[in-house]
């Protein structure tokens, strides 16, 4: 089977989508497919777009795409847009039989070319736009905007013949907006090995590099500092905190948001935050395994538009892990089974620093809940296998 994949967006080296794309990519080499990728990019001369994969059977298209700020949506969509309708027009003269679609606002065109030529589409979504924007504050519900987004993006999930998400939430919220069950697909994200970490301390190269004190109480959020993440309420948490000298909060990572919090932690004068730069992925599985606890907040409602994609490399880590994801979600239904794992609410200040408290109180030092979930729903050879099945279901 023939593959296409347009990638109108290429994301950050340091982003964890890499992996798992990486892997994606894998699975269906292994399996014997054939790929073909359609690629935006602003230099030709570098290939970091190929993810480090050779082999004979993927093949490249490449078009070029200027560098836009992120920061004007207008702007960015204007000329991802015009991208996107550039390399839907190459799509027209490539033999294939799937449309691999990572879905975002400027999919629509890829999507109705790919129809025009009687292909199958199987759609990803790793974020449910234009609502995850409305989620973050970044665009007002049923203002002109969120409209017209929601309006191309729903013809895009008609047009598809698989949609698959991320999460039991997500599906959920796809399905309000009228699309049929049947073409839904949860497949989690999964982590860099489907082993799970068991680092040592003295092991450990990210306590190695920070001269991290075993004797600190380490709770623990790294990734993107962005609108949907609510770091907010981590800082909150820490100013309560700050007479406890053996807690530390460590944030790290980069982002729009960064600059409001690193204000935040300066006016409060929190001596018990470390605000740290985003590292590289490799060390990933070191920084969740020193953490006493890790954090992985949400914006209210934010579960439903997406789910960090780091949960399967933390969960692997085996360490205590809160979700600040809101009590009414399906996300919490599935972690309550699981010993060390808590779920509390998006806004709760009382709940996250009751849930740490009791944590270091009680000096939980692992959790085989956290591995048996990662086992359960967020493993490579399971879920790539169900990306494996997507293409002829």
């Amino acid at each position: 089977m023939k593959i296409v994949i347009i990638t109108p967006i290429l994301y950050d080296e340091k982003s964890p989508f890499n992996h798992l794309f990486k892997d994606i990519l894998e699975g269906w080499l292994d399996a014997g497919h054939e790929i073909i990728r359609v690629v935006a990019c602003e230099n030709f001369a570098e290939d970091d777009y190929k993810l480090g994969i050779e082999s004979e059977k993927i093949s490249y298209v490449l078009v070029k795409r200027k560098k836009v700020k992120k920061s004007n949506i207008i702007i960015r969509y204007v000329r991802d847009t015009l991208t996107n309708m550039r390399m839907a027009k190459k799509l027209k003269k490539i033999k294939a039989d799937v449309l691999f679609e990572d879905v975002s606002y400027s999919s629509y065109w890829s999507v109705k070319a790919a129809k025009k030529k009687k292909l199958r589409v199987v759609s990803m979504l790793q974020d449910v736009w234009p609502d995850n924007a409305v989620a973050s504050g970044l665009i007002a519900k049923n203002s002109i905007v969120y409209k017209f987004f929601e309006r191309q993006q729903k013809k895009v999930y008609k047009k598809s013949d698989k949609l698959i998400c991320i999460s039991d939430d997500m599906k959920s919220f796809i399905a309000s907006k009228g699309v049929p069950l049947d073409k839904i697909r949860v497949i989690y994200n999964w982590g860099y090995t489907d082993n799970t970490a068991n680092i040592l301390w003295e092991d450990n190269e990210f306590v190695q590099k920070y001269n991290l004190n075993k004797d600190i109480f380490y709770a623990v959020y790294a990734g993107n500092i962005g609108r949907m993440q609510n770091v907010e309420l981590i800082v909150n948490v820490a100013q309560k905190l700050i007479e406890k000298e053996d807690i530390c909060f460590l944030i790290i990572g980069e982002g729009v948001n960064r600059e409001n919090i690193e204000k935040m932690i300066s006016e409060k004068s929190l001596n018990n935050v470390m605000l740290l730069p985003m590292q590289h992925s490799e060390l990933a599985t070191s920084i969740y395994s020193a953490a006493s606890v890790n954090i992985i907040p949400l914006v209210e409602g934010g579960v439903k538009t997406a789910l960090p994609s780091k949960t399967g490399v933390v969960l692997s880590c085996g360490r205590p892990t809160i979700f600040c994801f809101g009590k009414n979600c399906e996300f919490n239904s599935v972690v309550s089974n699981y010993e060390g794992i808590t779920n509390v609410g998006c806004e709760c200040e009382g709940d996250l620093l009751e849930a740490i408290i009791e944590l270091y109180n009680n000096k939980v030092q692992q959790s085989d809940g956290a591995k048996r979930l990662f086992n359960t729903k967020f493993t490579r050879k399971h879920n790539i296998q169900k990306y494996v099945d997507c293409l002829g279901q």
